[in-house]
C-alpha cells in the first residue's frame, strides 16, 4: 500500500521559516545602515554649510583674531548698540554664536581655527556614530568621526 497523504512535514516548515527569517533580518539590517549614511550625509552637510557659515563671518573682519576651539571660547560678552567691543572681542562674540548654533545641529562638535599669515584653517570634527564621546581628532579608520576642514585665504 502506498502512502499517498500530501502536506508539508514539520522539517520543511521549519526550513522555509529559517529561510524567511535569515531574509527578513538581512533587509532589517540593510534599512539600520541606510539611515544611518542618510544620517551621516546630513551631519556633513550641516558641517559643510557651518564651515562656509564661519568663513564668511571671518572674512568679513580679517584683522580680528579668530584663533580659537571650543574650548577656549569662553563667554564673550554681547556687542551691541549700547555696549562697544573690540573687533576681537567683536570675533569671539561671533565664534561663540556660531557654536552654539552648531552646537544644536551636529552631536557633539569640536573645532579649531588656525591662522598662519593671510590663510585660515578651519576644522571641525563631530562624532557621526553618535557614541557619546567628543574628540577633537577625526578618526577615519573607526568610523566614530566625520570631520571637515576649510582654509580660508584673506586679502
Amino acid at each position: 500500500m502506498r502512502n499517498l497523504e500530501k502536506g508539508f512535514t514539520l522539517l520543511e516548515i521549519l526550513i522555509a521559516m529559517l529561510i524567511i527569517a535569515v531574509g527578513i533580518l538581512g533587509h532589517a539590517k540593510m534599512q539600520v545602515k541606510s539611515m544611518d549614511i542618510g544620517q551621516r550625509a546630513g551631519f556633513a552637510q550641516i558641517a559643510n554649510l557651518a564651515l562656509l557659515d564661519l568663513s564668511q563671518r571671518i572674512r568679513v573682519n580679517p584683522e580680528a583674531a579668530f584663533d580659537s576651539t571650543n574650548l577656549n571660547i569662553g563667554t564673550p560678552n554681547k556687542c551691541s548698540s549700547t555696549v562697544p567691543c573690540s573687533r576681537d572681542e567683536f570675533a569671539k562674540y561671533e565664534v561663540k554664536d556660531w557654536y552654539d548654533d552648531l552646537n544644536a545641529q551636529l552631536p557633539l562638535p569640536q573645532f579649531s581655527i588656525a591662522t598662519a599669515g593671510n590663510l585660515v584653517t578651519i576644522t571641525l570634527v563631530w562624532d557621526a556614530a553618535r557614541t557619546g564621546v567628543a574628540s577633537g581628532v577625526c578618526d577615519l579608520h573607526s568610523g566614530n568621526y566625520q570631520c571637515g576642514s576649510l582654509t580660508v585665504w584673506l586679502r
